[in-house]
């Protein structure tokens, strides 16, 4: 299976699940009614006997509704007032003529339906839910519910709900007669359904719904201050940007809708909740927008500069022009319209996410699954709010985007805590280092060598003081590479080793004369190791392998490439010894863990020691290009 084939399966996949997750309850909404407790009125007439409300149930109340445009009927005591049309409920009545002209957006209405056979025994109401006008329900006369100001208050812009419950008198009839009374400055109507419910229910959901709400709210809010903190501490605020402008636009979101603006309404000067609505819509394009340039930066994925800019430009006026154009806003069709630009990133960014998939990106498989749980959650709340899906489902919305923000908070958490983690195995690492660096370099400066020197340097100045005035400055170096070991934290070019390492082997020659050959067969040396790497390995082979010897040997260095490693290859012909046997001889065995720490740390190379008794020791040292050996 290509790459390509695994990229198109995931995406496909993605969007279709995506797609039917958004449109199942609209489909549900219209095909299976009864699953969602969905009365169908036929000419404001409905049957709902069925509904057990009493245990529960509620019912939704859609369809035909008789209309009345420019009036009140109850509040303005309209004797059997004729309905000017039948309206289909949820929907706005712009779409609808009354006398030939068209309805506008703003103005006052009543609808007007009758309910038999209502199974309940308990207090009930009927309730208006997240409508963006004012509406107030009236059961046979009596005013049960309003959304915006209490009967009689002079602070008609108080954004409350009451209900008061309603009872059958005693031997009457169990039906009833419901008008729905509705004042809007911008919107059209009831674009949301009516439920039937006990005031108990209805009290219940309001609470719960509320208390959800704000549990959000809470929640992203101390995860914001957290990621800011830690941005704070990791100096790298810049990076989680759009993942505080998530959260905050997220709870700005929880705010000011719904339920959530019957007790926030006083922080924004008690602005009429249409105007908020507007703003409602706003937030949900920054909210799309942040994901979006978080999963782009969290995941590197590689768009151009210019196309970021077109597409933070295209959400920027596709929220706010309809707040300016509130002849536009409030009609459903041109909101859907408008969020289809959305969509269509949704599908563009599924394609790069999964992409990533392919090619292995961490966390790639789990932002794809909160990504489009999102897309989908924010799909359904677009359905409702424009009235295609009857059943309350606003929680749907928050839920999803609190698994998005969740995921990717936690993920950031978890990079943070290993993080910080590697960074302290760095500075233990580090310190662990500077004191094998320590420990090789006072391994390599051992007394009898530099008796030995100093002795061999004393006999040559008598003999021949040109060679003590070339060993003098072989020595100088030798010592003057040891002591900057000390500070050396990375890796040096493999040529500047091999200086080292001819500096030693030159004071090492005076010694031992012919009994000491050196070979060199360097067939690439454009790569950098750590320092005191090759020259303790050689001193071991000189000391103890060919030193043992009395005729000597040979000490043959070699650095090739071979695949995609690089190879350096420090070989002798001496004694040899048993590499499965820790003897007390003298080697130098701690330097060699050292090095192969500092190798395996610093390049992630690897030492192999092979010996063979009275034939030699090759030791060979495997290092990855793709590490820093450039």
């Amino acid at each position: 299976m290509t790459d390509k084939f695994k990229r198109n399966l995931i995406v496909f996949v993605s969007v279709l699940l995506t797609v039917l997750a958004g449109i199942s309850l609209p489909f549900l909404s219209s095909l299976l009614p009864d699953v969602i407790n969905k009365v169908k009125l036929t000419s404001a007439i409905a049957d709902v006997g069925k509904y057990d409300l009493d245990n529960g149930d509620s019912a939704y109340l859609s369809g035909e509704w008789e209309f009345f445009w420019d009036k009140h009927i109850v509040s303005e005591n309209i004797n059997n007032p004729q309905p000017d049309a039948y309206i289909q409920v949820p929907s706005s009545w712009t779409t609808y003529e009354i006398n030939g002209k068209n309805l506008s957006n703003g103005g006052i209405a009543s609808y007007r339906a009758y309910l038999n056979n209502v199974s309940v025994t308990q207090p009930f109401v009927i309730s208006v839910p997240n409508l963006s006008g004012k509406c107030e329900v009236f059961i046979n006369g009596e005013c049960v519910f309003s959304n915006r100001s209490i009967p009689g208050s002079t602070h008609s812009a108080v954004v409350e709900s009451y209900a008061i419950p309603y009872s059958f008198p005693d031997g009457a009839e169990r039906n009833c007669e419901v008008v729905i009374e509705v004042t809007c400055n911008f919107s059209s109507g009831l674009t949301t359904v009516p439920t039937l419910s006990t005031y108990e229910q209805f009290h219940s959901s309001e609470i719960g719904m509320l208390a959800q709400r704000y549990f959000y709210i809470g929640i992203v809010i101390f995860i914001a201050i957290a990621v800011l903190m830690l941005g704070v501490l990791n100096k790298d605020v810049g990076d989680q940007f759009w993942l505080f402008v998530l959260c905050f636009a997220f709870a700005f979101r929880m705010l000011i809708t719904n339920e959530g603006y019957m007790v926030s309404h006083s922080l924004f000067g008690d602005l009429d909740y249409e105007i908020m609505t507007s703003l409602v819509y706003v937030s949900t394009y920054i909210i799309k927008l942040s994901m979006l340039m978080h999963l782009v930066n969290v995941l590197g994925i590689k768009i151009k500069q210019g196309s970021l800019v077109f597409i933070s430009g295209l959400f920027l006026i596709c929220a706010f022009v309809p707040y300016i154009l509130y002849d536009y806003i409030y009609i459903a069709t041109s909101y859907m319209w408008l969020q289809s630009v959305t969509y269509l990133l949704d599908v563009v960014l599924i394609y790069k996410i999964s992409e990533k998939i392919v090619a292995h990106k961490k966390f790639a498989r789990l932002y794809l699954f909160v990504y489009c749980v999102t897309s989908a959650g924010i799909v359904i709340d677009n359905f409702y709010i424009n009235g295609y899906i009857s059943q309350n489902v606003t929680y749907i919305m928050p839920m999803a985007c609190m698994i998005f923000i969740s995921s990717v908070v936690l993920v950031h958490f978890g990079d943070t805590v290993e993080a910080f983690i590697q960074a302290r195995k760095a500075a233990e690492l580090q310190k662990e280092l500077g004191d094998m660096n320590m420990t090789l370099m006072l391994s390599q400066i051992q007394p009898h060598f530099m008796y030995n020197a100093l002795n061999t340097i004393k006999y040559l100045t008598k003999k021949d003081p040109k060679a003590a005035e070339h060993a003098i400055v072989r020595f100088s170096n030798y010592l003057r590479a040891n002591m900057d070991s000390l500070t050396q934290k990375e890796p040096i070019p493999f040529k500047k080793e091999m200086e080292h390492v001819e500096n030693y082997i030159s004071i090492e020659r005076l010694r031992f004369g012919d009994r000491l050959n050196v070979e060199y067969d360097i067939d690439y040396d454009d790569f950098k190791i750590p320092p005191l790497t090759i020259q303790p390995i050689a001193e071991n082979a000189i000391k103890h392998g060919i030193n043992q010897r009395v005729d000597g040997g040979t000490l043959k260095i070699s650095s090739y490439e071979e695949n995609d490693n690089i190879l350096v290859v420090i070989e002798d012909n001496g004694v040899g010894f048993d590499i499965n046997e820790t003897k007390n001889d003298g080697r130098s065995h701690i330097g060699m863990s050292n090095i192969k720490s500092r190798l395996k740390e610093m390049l992630g190379a690897q030492v192999m020691v092979e010996s063979v008794i009275n034939s030699g020791t090759t030791v060979t040292i495997k290092i990855p290009k793709e590490e820093k050996t450039e």
